[in-house]
């Protein structure tokens, strides 16, 4: 298999400054504010110069760089963001790996001149999108991904099969996709690169770091025999409204979220579905974003369950604004719930219940979905017992 791969670098960094291009060449920190007990989220490279680094205390990062422009993070709208770069490549590749805003994993093996589909599909991207990526194929994810960290934004890099061990071995033990503590023990055994990693025994590699060992030494040699994981895009039902002016009385918003969950209710409903998860997201004046996830029990299609976990939460919220947006986002969905019972042995109770369910399904799948049990007397073979005949909707 060949895997081609493109990276883009501070992701977030490169949407906030789409939207907003006098944000370009400036000192962006992602995150929160200053002054909150947050962390960096990413950074631009002219703050990174200033010593920022993802995942830092944002009240660090301010020390480090005290004229560095602070944004709140926006997660969402990071993810459709990618969500759009994803559905274009899906029209250049039958298989697209995501498991990060900063990879996009592609199948290339139907390719015959890789280096110019690698010319054209960063073009395309350039043009498309606008955003900033560098691209590399190869005969596997590690190499790809390491490859496209190194290559350059118009400038693809093409690793020939056979030819891995030999691009990796001048390269840092730090681009390896291993915790922290590991390189840190690579390091204490004065392994810098590579190269010098791939070439001890695998069995002193074993040895020293146990059940990573093995993986550590293929991946120093080019080895991944990972599959890439097709990506599919999440299917959502979302509800939104604005507040104008602005909202802060309690009960007032439980009454806008009551004919929000109405509406998804109905939605679910049309569609013979229920949902296992709600998210609600508020949006305050003062640019704080607050989102809280429910997992429901039992999933459900009910607009009074969804509306108990809400009320719950928002009662014992305390604002410290007032909210300008609230979003509701439905997923996790399932097939309607259904239950089994016998109602063969025994005298038939809940008939017009049963006569409903009859109807639905009939209503979703067809006439011909519901059969009627004849028995077959004086037959030798179990299997010709009894045979299946039509339903006319309900038989007394």
């Amino acid at each position: 298999m060949r895997i081609g791969c493109l990276f883009f670098p501070h992701f977030a960094v490169q949407v906030e400054a789409k939207d907003n291009t006098a944000m370009l060449g400036k000192l962006i920190i992602i995150g929160c504010f200053p002054y909150e007990l947050k962390s960096v989220y990413d950074a631009s490279e002219e703050a990174i110069k200033h010593g920022i680094k993802q995942g830092m205390p944002l009240r660090q990062a301010y020390i480090l760089c005290p004229e560095g422009l602070f944004l709140p993070l926006a997660e969402r709208k990071y993810n459709n963001a990618f969500v759009r770069v994803l559905r274009l490549l899906a029209d250049y590749s039958p298989t697209i790996e995501a498991t990060t805003i900063d990879y996009a994993l592609m199948d290339v093996s139907y390719v015959h001149d890789e280096a110019h589909f690698a010319e054209e599909i960063s073009e395309i991207i350039e043009t498309e999108t606008h955003f900033r990526a560098s691209m590399a194929i190869a005969s596997n994810k590690f190499v790809a991904q390491t490859a496209s960290q190194v290559a350059r934004p118009g400038q693809p890099l093409i690793i020939l099969e056979g030819r891995e061990r030999e691009f990796l071995k001048d390269l840092a033990v730090d681009l390896l996709p291993i915790p922290l503590e590991l390189l840190r023990r690579l390091k204490l055994f004065g392994i810098y690169e590579i190269g010098e990693l791939a070439k001890l025994p695998c069995e002193a590699v074993e040895l020293q770091f146990s059940g990573e060992g093995q993986r550590l030494w293929e991946l120093a040699n080019g080895i991944d025999s990972s599959k890439l994981v097709p990506w599919s895009e999440a299917e959502i039902l979302e509800e939104e409204i604005w507040f104008e002016p602005p909202a802060e009385n309690l009960s007032f918003l439980l009454a806008e979220a009551d004919e929000l969950l109405g509406r998804l209710s109905c939605q679910l409903k049309q569609r013979w579905q229920y949902c296992r998860r709600l998210t609600i997201s508020l949006n305050f004046t003062n640019g704080h974003l607050v989102q809280r996830v429910f997992h429901f029990k039992e999933a459900t299609a009910s607009k009074e369950a969804m509306l108990r976990q809400l009320t719950h939460c928002l009662e014992q919220a305390r604002f410290t604004a007032r909210v300008i947006e609230m979003r509701l986002t439905l997923t996790d969905f399932c097939p309607e719930e259904v239950k089994q019972a016998s109602f063969l042995d025994k005298p038939l109770k809940g008939k017009e219940k049963l006569a409903s369910a009859i109807r639905r399904l009939q209503q979703k799948y067809g006439q011909g979905v519901i059969k009627r049990v004849l028995a077959k007397p004086n037959t030798v073979l179990p299997e010709d017992s009894f045979s299946l005949a039509q339903l006319d909707y309900w038989e007394k």
